[in-house]
Protein backbone atom coordinates (compact mmCIF):
# COMPACT_ATOMS: atom_id res chain seq x y z
CA UNK A 1 0.00 0.00 0.00
CA UNK A 2 2.98 2.28 0.65
CA UNK A 3 4.76 1.17 -2.56
CA UNK A 4 1.49 2.20 -4.75
CA UNK A 5 1.18 5.95 -2.95
CA UNK A 6 4.76 6.34 -3.26
CA UNK A 7 4.49 5.49 -7.15
CA UNK A 8 1.36 7.80 -7.74
CA UNK A 9 2.94 10.54 -5.50
CA UNK A 10 5.71 10.58 -7.84
CA UNK A 11 3.45 10.01 -11.17
CA UNK A 12 1.36 13.24 -9.59
CA UNK A 13 4.88 15.02 -9.39
CA UNK A 14 6.30 14.32 -13.21
CA UNK A 15 4.91 16.97 -15.62
CA UNK A 16 2.77 16.39 -18.26
CA UNK A 17 4.45 15.04 -21.47
CA UNK A 18 4.39 17.12 -24.40
CA UNK A 19 3.25 14.91 -27.23
CA UNK A 20 1.95 17.20 -29.51
CA UNK A 21 5.33 18.46 -30.08
CA UNK A 22 6.79 15.09 -30.92
CA UNK A 23 3.32 14.20 -32.91
CA UNK A 24 4.10 17.22 -35.34
CA UNK A 25 8.13 16.03 -35.95
CA UNK A 26 6.94 12.83 -36.76
CA UNK A 27 3.84 14.02 -39.34
CA UNK A 28 6.57 16.66 -40.77
CA UNK A 29 8.92 13.87 -41.24
CA UNK A 30 6.55 11.15 -42.56
CA UNK A 31 4.64 13.88 -44.54
CA UNK A 32 8.39 14.73 -46.37
CA UNK A 33 10.09 11.51 -46.50
CA UNK A 34 6.62 9.67 -47.88
CA UNK A 35 6.90 11.63 -50.91
CA UNK A 36 10.12 10.84 -52.34
CA UNK A 37 9.19 6.91 -51.21
CA UNK A 38 5.90 6.17 -51.96
CA UNK A 39 3.76 9.33 -53.60
CA UNK A 40 6.42 10.33 -56.25
CA UNK A 41 5.27 6.73 -58.09
CA UNK A 42 1.84 8.26 -58.91
CA UNK A 43 1.82 11.16 -61.94
CA UNK A 44 -0.92 13.29 -60.06
CA UNK A 45 0.89 13.09 -56.95
CA UNK A 46 4.18 13.49 -57.80
CA UNK A 47 3.69 17.19 -60.03
CA UNK A 48 1.93 18.70 -57.33
CA UNK A 49 2.15 16.90 -53.23
CA UNK A 50 -1.58 16.76 -52.87
CA UNK A 51 -1.12 14.05 -49.45
CA UNK A 52 2.61 15.50 -48.71
CA UNK A 53 2.11 19.05 -48.52
CA UNK A 54 -1.01 19.15 -45.89
CA UNK A 55 1.05 16.35 -43.68
CA UNK A 56 4.01 18.78 -43.79
CA UNK A 57 1.78 21.85 -42.72
CA UNK A 58 -0.27 20.03 -39.84
CA UNK A 59 2.88 18.34 -38.65
CA UNK A 60 4.42 21.81 -38.37
CA UNK A 61 1.57 23.23 -36.93
CA UNK A 62 1.49 20.53 -34.21
CA UNK A 63 5.10 21.00 -33.45
CA UNK A 64 4.09 24.85 -32.97
CA UNK A 65 1.61 24.13 -30.53
CA UNK A 66 4.02 21.66 -29.06
CA UNK A 67 6.56 24.25 -28.89
CA UNK A 68 4.00 27.03 -27.14
CA UNK A 69 3.13 24.41 -24.61
CA UNK A 70 7.16 24.20 -23.70
CA UNK A 71 7.77 27.81 -23.30
CA UNK A 72 4.69 29.80 -22.40
CA UNK A 73 4.99 30.68 -18.87
CA UNK A 74 4.69 27.77 -15.92
CA UNK A 75 5.58 26.42 -12.99
CA UNK A 76 6.52 23.29 -14.39
CA UNK A 77 9.50 22.72 -16.52
CA UNK A 78 8.05 20.74 -19.68
CA UNK A 79 11.56 20.37 -22.06
CA UNK A 80 12.04 24.06 -22.69
CA UNK A 81 15.00 22.47 -25.29
CA UNK A 82 13.86 19.50 -26.23
CA UNK A 83 11.27 21.87 -27.85
CA UNK A 84 13.42 24.00 -29.36
CA UNK A 85 15.21 21.15 -30.84
CA UNK A 86 11.92 19.68 -32.29
CA UNK A 87 10.50 22.26 -33.75
CA UNK A 88 13.99 23.72 -35.22
CA UNK A 89 13.88 20.17 -36.96
CA UNK A 90 9.94 19.97 -38.21
CA UNK A 91 11.01 23.48 -39.59
CA UNK A 92 14.10 22.87 -41.57
CA UNK A 93 12.52 19.53 -42.37
CA UNK A 94 9.63 21.89 -43.79
CA UNK A 95 11.55 24.45 -45.43
CA UNK A 96 13.68 21.73 -47.56
CA UNK A 97 10.83 19.92 -48.38
CA UNK A 98 8.86 23.15 -49.90
CA UNK A 99 12.71 24.56 -51.81
CA UNK A 100 12.96 20.89 -53.15
CA UNK A 101 8.83 20.70 -54.23
CA UNK A 102 8.79 24.31 -55.32
CA UNK A 103 12.32 25.38 -56.49
CA UNK A 104 15.24 22.89 -57.17
CA UNK A 105 12.72 19.92 -58.84
CA UNK A 106 11.48 23.07 -61.47
CA UNK A 107 15.24 24.06 -62.38
CA UNK A 108 16.12 22.58 -65.98
CA UNK A 109 19.69 22.30 -66.89
CA UNK A 110 20.39 24.17 -69.58
CA UNK A 111 21.18 22.12 -72.72
CA UNK A 112 24.14 22.41 -73.94
CA UNK A 113 23.19 21.27 -77.47
CA UNK A 114 19.96 22.49 -78.47
CA UNK A 115 18.27 20.61 -81.64
CA UNK A 116 15.99 23.43 -83.01
CA UNK A 117 12.36 22.42 -84.40
CA UNK A 118 12.62 20.41 -87.51
CA UNK A 119 15.62 19.17 -87.66
CA UNK A 120 16.83 15.96 -87.84
CA UNK A 121 17.46 14.11 -84.06
CA UNK A 122 20.58 12.21 -83.75
CA UNK A 123 20.43 8.50 -83.92
CA UNK A 124 20.51 6.69 -80.69
CA UNK A 125 19.57 3.45 -79.26
CA UNK A 126 17.30 2.39 -76.29
CA UNK A 127 15.20 -0.92 -75.00
CA UNK A 128 11.84 -0.89 -75.09
CA UNK A 129 9.46 -3.26 -72.75
CA UNK A 130 10.47 -6.36 -73.93
CA UNK A 131 14.68 -5.32 -73.23
CA UNK A 132 15.09 -5.48 -77.24
CA UNK A 133 17.03 -2.41 -78.95
CA UNK A 134 15.23 -0.05 -80.48
CA UNK A 135 17.02 2.53 -82.88
CA UNK A 136 15.94 5.82 -84.22
CA UNK A 137 17.55 4.97 -87.45
CA UNK A 138 14.72 2.51 -88.05
CA UNK A 139 12.17 4.92 -88.04
CA UNK A 140 13.90 7.47 -90.47
CA UNK A 141 10.98 9.19 -92.96
CA UNK A 142 8.25 8.21 -90.50
CA UNK A 143 6.75 10.90 -87.77
CA UNK A 144 8.34 10.06 -84.27
CA UNK A 145 7.39 11.93 -81.16
CA UNK A 146 10.17 11.91 -78.42
CA UNK A 147 8.67 12.70 -74.42
CA UNK A 148 10.95 13.42 -71.94
CA UNK A 149 10.40 13.26 -68.69
CA UNK A 150 12.11 15.40 -65.80
CA UNK A 151 13.38 13.78 -62.66
CA UNK A 152 14.73 10.57 -62.10
CA UNK A 153 11.73 8.55 -61.76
Amino acid sequence: MAREAASTASEKSRPPRNHALWLGVVITLFGAFSYFEIFARFPVLRDFPWVNLPLVVVGLLFSSWGLWRAVKPSAIYRGKILGALGFALSLLVTVVFLWYIFDYSYDVPAPTDAVGLQTIAPDFTLTDHDGEPVRLADYRGKKVVLTFYRGHW
